[in-house]
């Protein structure tokens, strides 16, 4: 490979030498530089074979979104060894390349459409005409089967589409004229477009393992050709809505845990463990929401006045849509042993978030007699501390030291009417951290692979207590 460019009109020129021969590039520094790499262009486009990993101008694609841990580009001769192995993995056909799902970079985005395109699984619509409806926050969902009436005004509020199924894709098209030659002929593809039947043509495709879709927005133009531009669109799909809850999700699926105490601390490991993964959840607690409680709590005050199980119960469903997670609500207290027994018994994990000793104790000592764990969490010392505990620990090992202090100076209580102790201080930052903590703590249980065996306490102003996890 040889690297003497030369500069040129505030670019360098040079050659490449790679394993299909020679190619000359030209390397130009954006205004973004050296934050973002410069820009690789074959001086003749086509001279490099139109393949994954190039922009619409022809420009390399050369650093993916997860290679930013530092600038390794700025060095010329990194840079340049990495430009030789793109054009080593296009002259190979990338055959060792990760299935990236990036046709959509071959098309410009529309400038006359902003909406997102909400979809489902188009499994059912491959080879169909469908219909889009509008939706709220500036949308267009899939909507199902359809096509545009024969008479009739067509507004805005509704778009009409064909599903085009090209299955694997070996080489990327670049333009209409190559999409239009990988759809069945008997669909017309160009004749629904030129008479307006289809204005949106979605392209499915499969790279590995991986499928992908491209929303296309499609008319004809006055030189009896159609135009193609890009429509910004989103999978609204189990898998989809999954796909960032982290790699323990499908594992954590088929697990059902219990939480004890819905308040604050509670509600957000609730939150937390469904966001997760886990599939099935009881939540136990005979509160009901005040509108104090809205401050550090997880729901709203569409909910004041509900217990606050079926208060969480509620929200999850509005927030991820009803079936996501099976809750669930009891809204009374844990009061004997033997439903303490049942809990334990149905449950992979039950979690203590009540903060009251004797339920704890209750908790405890019937885990201890059935052989199964308790996961307590609480926050102490007026939001300063959080304490996490395995009962009883995983290895016999002693529980953790007391790491209660001293309470608030009284002129710092606050006291709330039809409430006998004053109200809790810790603020609502120390509530999801704890929350966040417990969760944390339960997946390892959940897993069989625990991050401690008899759990934490952690010092959130800094300074860590007696027996405690810096």
């Amino acid at each position: 490979m040889r690297s003497e460019f030369v500069e040129r009109d505030g670019e360098w020129i040079g050659d490449i030498t790679h394993r299909g021969g020679v190619t000359t590039v030209r390397v130009k520094l954006t205004a973004r530089f050296p934050f973002r790499p410069a820009r690789v262009i074959p001086v003749d486009a086509d001279s490099v074979v139109w393949s994954w990993h190039r922009e619409i101008d022809g420009a390399l694609c050369l650093v993916a979104d997860d290679d930013h841990e530092d600038l390794w580009w700025t060095e010329a001769p990194a840079f340049l060894d990495h430009v030789k192995a793109w054009f080593d993995g296009a002259d190979g056909g990338w055959v060792t390349d990760r299935p990236d799902l990036d046709l959509d970079r071959y098309f410009a985005s529309s400038d006359r459409d902003d909406r997102l395109y909400v979809f489902g699984d188009l499994g059912p619509l491959l080879g169909h005409l469908v219909r889009f409806d509008r939706g709220t926050n500036g949308t267009m969902r899939l909507s199902g089967l359809g096509k545009r009436p024969r008479r009739g005004k067509v507004t805005d509020k509704q778009r009409f589409g064909y599903v085009a199924d090209l299955g694997d894709v070996t080489t990327p098209p670049r333009q209409w004229a190559d999409i239009s030659a990988l759809i069945d002929p008997s669909v017309e593809i160009d004749r629904l477009i030129s008479d307006r039947s289809v204005s949106i043509v979605i392209l499915h495709y499969r790279r590995g393992e991986h499928d992908g879709a491209v929303f296309l927005e499609v008319w004809p133009n006055k030189a009896n050709g159609i135009t193609a531009r890009r429509l910004i669109a989103g999978a609204d799909t189990p898998e989809a809505r999954t796909a960032r809850s982290g790699p323990k999700a499908s594992a954590l699926r088929g697990r059902k845990v219990a939480i004890v105490g819905a308040g604050a601390v509670g509600s957000f490991v609730v939150d937390a463990l469904v966001r997760s993964g886990v599939g099935q959840l009881t939540i136990v607690d005979g509160d009901r929401i005040m509108p104090g409680n809205l401050v550090r709590h997880l729901v709203g005050p569409d909910t004041i006045g509900m217990y606050k199980p079926t208060a969480i119960k509620t929200y999850i469903d509005r927030r991820y849509g009803a079936g996501t997670v099976e809750i669930e609500a009891c809204d009374s207290y844990l009061l004997a042993p033997t439903e303490a027994i049942d809990l334990l018994t149905e449950h992979d994990l039950v979690i203590d978030a009540t903060a009251d000793f004797a339920i704890t104790a209750m908790l405890r000592s019937t885990a201890e007699a059935i052989g199964r764990t308790v996961l307590s969490v609480v926050m102490q010392n007026g939001g300063a501390t959080y304490r996490i505990d395995v009962l009883p620990s995983l290895d016999g090992s002693p529980a953790l030291p007391s790491s209660s202090q001293a309470m608030l100076e009284p002129e710092n209580l606050v006291y709330e009417s039809g409430c006998g102790s004053p109200i809790s201080a810790t603020p609502p930052a120390a509530v999801i951290e704890a929350a966040a903590a417990a969760a944390r703590h339960a997946i390892g249980l959940l897993l069989a692979s625990p991050l401690s065996t008899v759990g934490e306490v952690r010092d959130l102003s800094g300074q860590t207590p007696p027996g405690g996890i810096p």
